[in-house]
């Protein structure tokens, strides 16, 4: 029975070694899209491509990739981050995020 428990317990440790390397995964991926999300944000709203990189590598974390790329009327942002996993021997993995947002024009005036 000793050696049974003992496979069955490094097998459940392997599994959630692996779940949580997915997990881990999955959380950086999320973080590059709502950073390039917020970037773009930011750059509709006229802001420069140096504030708009500072403010989506500041949402993505440490080690981030910023692009930021002007297309006519529009503006594309991709995040890019090497996460390390939590599994032992296992390369990094390579993770990306991309929004694109339309840019505003400014309000012309005549006011109330």
């Amino acid at each position: 029975m000793t050696a049974e428990l003992a496979v069955g317990l490094t097998a459940v440790a392997v599994v959630l070694a692996a779940v949580l390397a997915v997990g881990q995964a999955v959380v950086a991926q999320v973080r590059c899209t709502d950073a390039a999300a917020a970037g773009a944000r930011a750059a509709a709203r006229g802001a420069a491509e140096p504030e708009v990189a500072a403010t989506a590598a500041a949402l993505a974390g440490p080690g981030a990739q910023v692009h930021v790329v002007p297309r006519g009327s529009s503006v594309q942002v991709v995040v890019r981050q090497e996460v390390e996993l939590a599994l032992p021997l296992s390369p990094a993995l390579p993770v990306e995020g991309r929004a694109a947002a339309m840019l505003e024009e400014p309000p012309t005036g005549g006011g109330p």
